[in-house]
């Protein structure tokens, strides 16, 4: 992805060039976890990072959460490197995946309160493009042009491959998509009731610590714990 960016030092003519690694430099601060209380639902099977900051996307508590990117620094992914041959057998159930996640995105969009322009506009054009105003049309298109090209190509093999794969993982999510208008709504109201009862739970706990109360004690000494029995010497 090419970037320009609007600041002294750069000007209109001026590019950066920005790999982006998805999830792998992505963090974020315990003071800005605990305020935003962003997170990842369930639906979500790619782009997680991405899904995680548009589940907060508006929500302001004297500004919004947001990702800081460094000028001028170059992320490599070097996944091919080390994997080309399981990647280039994978690339059905890629290619399949890529078309799930637009309709998963484009759905999710919806599902947050603050409406799909507003989203998209915020968003693009990098996650941004994971959302569509037709996601169902354009996932069919693309996936019978691949399937056309791969025909006219002699590659009939991997045109059935692609199209067995497509119906095995497409179908049961698109049932899903085309059962309600919003199919996402209810799912990200109760996953996001739950996490907010996660955080609240720790404010309480620390509020209860502070004070001395002995069930609080107990519990931090019960999960102290787990934590050690769960270490790997």
């Amino acid at each position: 992805m090419m970037a320009r960016y609007d600041r002294d030092g750069f000007d209109s003519n001026t590019c950066v060039q920005r790999i982006h690694v998805t999830g792998g430099t992505c963090g974020i601060l315990i003071d800005a976890l605990r305020k935003y209380r962003p997170f990842t639902p369930t639906f979500v099977a790619r782009a997680e990072d991405q899904a995680y900051i548009m589940s907060v996307l508006f929500e302001g508590h004297n500004g919004y959460l947001r990702y800081l990117h460094k000028d001028g620094l170059i992320m490599r992914h070097d996944k091919e490197a080390f994997a080309r041959e399981a990647i280039e057998k994978a690339w059905p159930g890629k290619f399949v995946g890529d078309l799930a996640r637009m309709l998963v995105f484009s759905y999710y969009a919806r599902a947050l309160p603050w409406g799909v322009q507003r989203i998209k506009e915020q968003i693009d054009p990098f996650t941004g493009c994971f959302v569509s105003r037709i996601p169902i049309t354009v996932a069919y298109l693309r996936l019978a042009l691949r399937s056309a090209w791969l025909f006219g190509r002699g590659n009939a093999n991997q045109a059935r491959e692609l199209l067995e794969t497509a119906v095995a993982r497409l179908t049961p999510l698109l049932e899903h998509l085309r059962a309600s208008v919003n199919p996402f709504e209810n799912a990200f109201r109760m996953e996001k009731k739950g996490w907010d009862l996660y955080y609240d739970v720790i404010d309480r706990l620390e509020v209860s610590l502070r004070k001395g109360e002995t069930t609080a004690g107990r519990l931090l000494e019960r999960v102290r714990e787990l934590i050690n029995w769960t270490k790997v010497s």
